[in-house]
């Protein structure tokens, strides 16, 4: 027969007194959240449900220390404790892995994944090397799905906001035999923008996508399990990368479009993504206790987008990109018996990708007034580019604890990588006139190799409360640049190093007041070397450069906390705080025009995060049902996004512009439901940004000097509802 395993244990009985248990797999086997030496935050399937986070980018406001980008899906952006890095180029990788049931989706147009159908996301902080095959020196985030069990059971959900949001989902879990089930699951959410374009009318930053999944889990025998998911994705909207704050070149305000939510542009960003992917997870267990666990997986993405590369009324220059990635993984796992004094999991992890780039900028009818002879030809190519990067790469790590007595245990690990990527890329400037973009070819590879250990001690001050000290290492490849580069980039070479960092962690995680409130917090120190920054750099006179360089040394430290306090049977208390200090310690020449960024802080790494949410339940005998009211307050200190730690722009008529760093901000969000005892059905009215807060939560400097921003999404609320069969 097929079992759910619970992560609920005793809950029935003190249902009211006491927080359910929660248990996570972070290790590779199921451990109590308080046990696990490591900064960890695990969110369930009812955080999400009663928080109302429909997405991966929302619950940065749920864990401290973690910050998510929120302007388009092509370059978005994880934050680990300061640390992070997009991916839109396809020779430079992200700091921070995702997984999806054990199965790598680390580029940036993989990561804002839906949170439906969900068991729980664990958030692990710190390199995790020892513990996943991809480099993960930020930290890991792993979504960890629903499995079908052998009930019948089906459900039905909708919800309808402001911007003509609808979101319509339904769920199939069924039995096909005593040892087989399946289950279906798919959603439907569409939105109308919401910043006008008023060069042609049209509302930006809409919605339209789908996502379906379907899952089989089978008993092949008393000892193999056998688990297969495939799922499909597809976005096609108009999307944002912000509004322009400038002109182009950034010496006057635009002609129109300067109120927030407005924008006046001749050509609307279009972003299309499709995703899918498969996987295999074969679980057998041995008479002696052992266990061998086998993630096969093939994952292939592909995005496209346009974009106005001026954001003006101006037809000057356009962008076309269209990136995809066909990966395929392999990893095995041999875990020891639970029940042994030194307890280990060894792994295996082999990596194949190929990424493929192909990217056009033509010029518009308005290119010869702009920039005269001297600028590209009008009617024709400013620059192409296209090419491969076939990386490969075999890991060997090992996690492991042993009871030194019986409160005390030592936990190691470490982990062995070799990658190798192979590029041939292709880039033409030769009509880009006074930009300079260069002309060439690149057919070159090169290998990373890394030896990355992990040490900790977990000492138990009674079976509830634990404090442990961590010291951990991990490593990122080096990789290529390629973008749109200039002459002289080119000519001095676009390969870029490895980073190293090694981190050191102390914290406390306590159970306590009869089980109804649960603490964890960490301190934290994080040294880089040779850190990868992508950046884009002013040359002056309206041209950019987008430069990756290596830092020599950056440094992240800090404290971050999160608790849920059961303060009544009815009413329960979260609160977070994430507290950080992040700095380049190293970075002479890394600034604009040359100048020395030793000192900056990094971008996109607020001093402070905190969130505070209340929830209360109240029993409606009568209607044989319960309400549910849920409040939840975040705060978000202010940050700088460039490494030069820009402090706004001045035009040339002496005006000052927002740009480089953001204000800090609050947000309140809420919801009013009533669910059924017996589970039949649940109906929440809800709200998101409350206040309306219109606060900057991006900037950068285009290509052609415009600065660009993007404000956060205005208040919204709607009303949803689900039945279940």
């Amino acid at each position: 027969m097929i079992t759910q395993p619970s992560l609920v244990h005793g809950a029935e009985d003190t249902k009211g007194f006491m927080l359910d248990e929660i248990v996570v797999t972070a290790q590779k086997r199921s451990e109590r959240l308080t046990e696990v030496p490591i900064s960890i935050t695990a969110l369930t399937s009812d955080t999400f449900e009663k928080n109302g986070v429909k997405e991966l980018r929302q619950i940065g406001d749920l864990a401290p220390n973690l910050q998510f980008s929120q302007n388009n899906d092509f370059s978005s952006r994880i934050t680990i404790r300061g640390v992070g890095a997009n991916s839109r180029n396809i020779g430079f990788d992200s700091r921070v892995g995702l997984y999806l049931d054990g199965v790598y989706m680390g580029q940036s147009p993989a990561v804002n994944q839906g949170l439906q159908d969900l068991e729980r996301v664990e958030i692990l902080r710190g390199p995790q090397g020892t513990l996943f095959g991809k480099n993960t020196v930020a930290g890991a985030i792993h979504i960890i799905s629903k499995k079908p069990t052998d009930e019948f059971a089906a459900s039905f959900g909708a919800s309808y906001g402001n911007y003509n949001a609808i979101e319509l989902n339904a769920t199939v879990n069924m039995p096909v035999s005593e040892t087989t089930a399946v289950k279906f699951f798919v959603n439907k959410t569409d939105r109308d923008g919401y910043i006008k374009n008023l060069y042609d009318g049209t509302k930006t930053n809409e919605k339209d996508s789908y996502f379906g999944r379907i899952q089989i889990r089978s008993v092949l025998s008393d000892n193999l399990e056998m688990n297969i998911s495939t799922d499909y994705a597809e976005h096609d909207r108009i999307a944002t990368s912000g509004e322009a704050l400038t002109s182009p070149f950034g010496n006057a305000l635009p002609t129109d479009g300067r109120k927030k939510y407005e924008i006046f542009e001749n050509v609307n960003i279009e972003e299309y993504k499709k995703l899918w992917g498969i996987s295999l997870t074969l679980d057998y267990d041995f008479s002696n206790g052992y266990a061998l666990k086998s993630i096969t997986a093939y994952r292939d993405t592909k995005i496209s987008y346009v974009t106005d590369v001026d954001h003006s009324e101006f037809d000057i220059l356009n962008a076309v990109y269209t990136d995809t990635y066909k990966q395929t993984t392999q990893e095995f796992q041999l875990i020891s018996p639970d029940e042994a004094a030194f307890k280990y999991v060894v792994g295996l992890y082999l990596y194949n990708q190929a990424s493929e780039t192909n990217r056009d900028i033509p010029t518009g009818s308005d290119i010869l007034s702009i920039f005269g002879p001297a600028g590209p030809t009008p009617g024709a190519s400013a620059t192409t580019y296209d090419g491969t990067v076939k990386t490969t790469s075999f890991a060997v790590f090992m996690n492991g604890t042993y009871e030194l007595t019986e409160r005390l245990k030592l936990g190691f690990g470490f982990r062995y990588s070799q990658e190798k990527k192979d590029v041939d890329w292709s880039i033409d400037g030769t009509d880009s006139g006074f930009f300079g973009i260069a002309t060439g070819t690149v057919i070159e590879d090169r290998t990373d190799k890394d030896f990355s250990p992990t040490v900790n001690l977990n000492y138990a001050l009674n079976k509830d409360n634990f404090v442990y000290a961590r010291f951990s290492t991990g490593y990122k490849s080096g990789g290529y640049n390629l973008d749109f580069v200039n002459a002289s980039q080119f000519g001095a070479g676009i390969e870029f190093d490895k980073e190293t960092v090694t981190s050191y962690e102390v914290g406390y995680k306590t159970e306590m007041l009869d089980n109804r409130l649960r603490a964890n917090m960490a301190l934290f120190y994080s040294k880089f070397n040779d850190y990868q920054v992508n950046q884009y750099v002013d040359l002056g006179g309206g041209r950019t450069a987008l430069v990756i360089s290596n830092a020599a040394q950056v440094s992240s430290k800090g404290f971050e906390a999160d608790m849920t306090y059961l303060a009544t049977a009815r009413l329960k208390l979260t609160a977070s705080i994430g507290v950080l200090e992040t700095k380049f310690d190293s970075f002479p020449g890394g600034g604009s025009g040359g100048t020395d960024a030793t000192g900056n802080k990094l971008p996109y790494a607020p001093k402070m995060t905190g969130s505070f949410g209340a929830e209360y339940n109240y029993p409606l005998p009568d209607l044989d049902a319960e309400l549910v009211l849920r409040a939840d307050f975040s705060h978000t200190s202010s940050r700088f996004v460039t490494v030069n730690n820009d402090s706004g722009h001045t035009l040339s008529s002496g005006e000052e512009v927002l740009f480089g760093e953001l204000e800090s901000y609050n947000t309140i969000s809420a919801r009013i439901g009533m669910v059924d005892e017996a589970g039949a059905w649940e109906v929440y009215l809800w709200g998101r940004n409350l206040t309306d807060s219109h606060h900057l939560n991006h900037s950068f400097r285009e290509f052609l000097g415009t600065i660009i921003g993007g404000y956060a999404m205005p208040r919204t609320y709607g009303i949803e509802g689900k039945i279940n069969f």
